[in-house]
């Protein structure tokens, strides 16, 4: 479930006009609601066509794609149970 570099989760945020325009901002409620600032990475990614779950996530390694509606079910089964 961890980056092999530095042995965090990535969490890929599209970059595209749709998931900008929805403004997602509960990536960072969730890492301050955990306590995972430093311990997770959040990085852009460019626009991969999936504007109707806008805004799209993707969690890396793990190769999960997922809307920000999801993202309470995603950290709490795949970070936070892996920590």
């Amino acid at each position: 479930m961890e980056d092999s570099k530095n042995n965090k989760p990535v969490i890929y945020q599209c970059n595209g006009a749709n998931c900008r325009k929805k403004k997602g901002k509960r990536l960072e409620y969730y890492i301050k609601k955990y306590n995972l600032k430093g311990k997770i990475e959040v990085d852009k990614m460019d626009c991969n066509d999936r504007c109707q779950q806008a805004p799209v996530l993707h969690l890396h390694p793990s190769d999960i794609w997922f809307s920000e509606k999801d993202l309470g079910t995603i950290f709490k089964r795949y970070i936070l149970n892996k920590k």
